[in-house]
């Protein structure tokens, strides 16, 4: 299967150069971070078609949309 990518922030030089991420059927999101070179500690907000996911086990269908969006600091 195939799943849209949009990394922000500090991730963003890991987005595949199509926006595009090849996974195995029924991946997980974690699978999709692991694919991606993201510690799943490192990821504050993540989204899946536009909702907010918290269970990273969460199955992964060809054509979903995933955005992950990092910690932000500053002072």
């Amino acid at each position: 299967m195939v799943i849209q990518i949009k990394l922000m922030g500090a991730f963003k030089d890991k987005t595949p150069s199509d926006g595009k991420l090849e996974l195995p059927d029924n991946a997980s999101v974690t699978a999709a971070l692991t694919a991606l070179g993201i510690g799943d500690e490192r990821v504050q907000v993540l989204t899946i078609n536009g909702s907010m996911i918290r269970d990273r086990a969460h199955p992964l269908s060809d054509g979903d949309e995933m955005t992950v969006i990092p910690p932000v600091g500053g002072g």
